[in-house]
């Protein structure tokens, strides 16, 4: 009798520490505070609608992007870094990107830009969601737009 009781409390007190890891690991998870707007064959988004946005629906709306059209994009912006990110589809694989420089109503039309291929567009997009350092993934040059 002695024995049962002593294994129902070793698994009792293993369910709880599964339980106390699996909260610890919820607490871990980083909000996200990342909006996005996009111009496509059917569909926009404006920025001012603020749209909330996760890594894994970025990489779907960008699959969908038209290359065919010239007015086609997709950007984002993480409201707590004030970071934005702008892309534009080219061909199947081949993207062109920015990062707006002081973006919003004080924007000077300052960026960064580069071409570069989708592998490395999403996994730097990754660490973009991530918010850990993602810049130094690509050769930017900087450009400045009249506007």
């Amino acid at each position: 009798m002695i024995h049962s009781n002593v294994s129902k409390i070793i698994v009792q007190q293993e369910f709880l520490y599964d339980e106390l890891q699996k909260q610890g690991e919820i607490q871990n998870v980083k909000y996200q505070n990342i909006i996005y707007f996009m111009n496509n064959l059917g569909k926009t988004v404006d920025s001012k609608s603020n749209i909330s946005i996760d890594f894994l629906m970025a990489m779907s709306e960008m699959e969908t992007l038209d290359y065919k059209s010239d007015n086609s994009f997709i950007g984002f912006v993480n409201r707590k870094t004030n970071e934005c990110l702008q892309f534009a589809r080219r061909t199947q694989d081949d993207w062109y990107a920015e990062v707006i420089i002081n973006h919003g109503s004080g924007w000077d039309g300052y960026c960064w830009c580069v071409d570069s291929k989708i592998d490395i567009i999403s996994n730097m997009l990754r660490l973009f969601f991530e918010e850990v350092p993602w810049f130094g993934m690509l050769s930017w040059k900087m450009r400045r737009f009249k506007h």
